[in-house]
């Protein structure tokens, strides 16, 4: 790519773009030396509007044109959110917004990832994006949007696709596996809300959604499980771990002290894992000074 092109991209300098575009009818089918980005794909990642139009005025195929990364402007819009771009790009070429990059995710993945809840409505109405759900690419939009905390794209893509809320990953992680694991418990509580039975499932690790936030000792996502989906309490891991062998294992006190007030007067407390140890075993062994006066 000419390096002044690529200059007056970068700067929105439309009269230079058109001059040099004007000069050379190919500059624009040119790609950057290391990453092959098109003057469209820079276009895009810098919401550049007026300039991404020019391009596909001329050149209408560059909507559809891959780089390094086999990722069209399409994902390069949805990453930076650039909404009016991905307006633009979708009147000329719909179809290429289901093409998917080298890692196998397209740019309906890419905005749910980064959060632009404007991008992902806009796709959402698209047509073009059904037959990506239906081959089952896209599901996993809502495990990479509970683990980044991006609230209000799990509620929309639970409102138009109610069962994704059991979807699970390669790991058998499901959204809320992923939301518990990072400590958003808005998420959390908007999953469990819809299907408490969620609480009762086991990843590929042989760990509940519950088992994950206690290995995080996030507090506000147990204090939910304890009101919504009590019976998980009562869950042991794969190694016959009680939810205590886990607070205890990673020291943490804050939810060792609710499990202690909550879990009172029952045996679980007292529960040896596959190894024969309870959680008094594993205080001690980890030297847990602040746990065993607790125990």
């Amino acid at each position: 790519m000419d390096p002044r092109l690529l200059e007056a991209v970068r700067k929105y300098d439309i009269p230079t773009f058109q001059s040099l575009a004007q000069e050379d009818k190919e500059t624009l089918q040119r790609k950057t030396d290391n990453s092959f980005n098109t003057a469209l794909h820079l276009a895009s990642k810098y919401g550049h509007t007026e300039i991404a139009s020019a391009i596909v005025k001329v050149c209408p195929d560059m909507a559809a044109a891959e780089n390094k990364n086999l990722e069209t402007p399409f994902h390069e819009a949805c990453r930076q959110g650039n909404v009016m771009v991905l307006i633009l790009l979708l009147e000329v070429n719909l179809g290429a917004a289901c093409k998917l990059n080298s890692n196998g995710k397209s740019c309906f993945f890419v905005a749910c990832c980064h959060g632009h809840l404007d991008a992902v409505n806009l796709l959402l109405n698209q047509p073009g994006m059904v037959s990506l759900w239906e081959v089952g690419i896209e599901q996993t939009c809502i495990h990479v949007a509970a683990s980044r905390g991006h609230t209000d794209i799990v509620r929309e893509l639970l409102n138009v696709f109610p069962g994704l809320a059991q979807v699970t990953d390669e790991n058998g992680n499901s959204p809320l596996h992923y939301a518990c694991n990072k400590g958003h418990r808005e998420i959390a509580w908007m999953l469990l809300r819809r299907d408490a039975n969620l609480a009762l499932e086991y990843n590929n690790n042989g760990y509940t959604p519950l088992h994950l936030a206690v290995l995080k000792g996030e507090v506000p996502v147990l204090e939910d499980f304890v009101l919504t989906a009590a019976a998980s309490l009562h869950y042991l891991t794969r190694e016959e771990e009680t939810i205590f062998h886990l607070a205890v294992r990673y020291g943490h006190y804050d939810a060792l002290l609710l499990l202690v007030h909550v879990l009172n007067g029952t045996n679980l407390l007292h529960c040896q894992d596959r190894h024969g140890n309870t959680a008094l075993h594993l205080a001690v062994t980890g030297g847990r000074h602040k746990i065993l006066k607790l125990l």
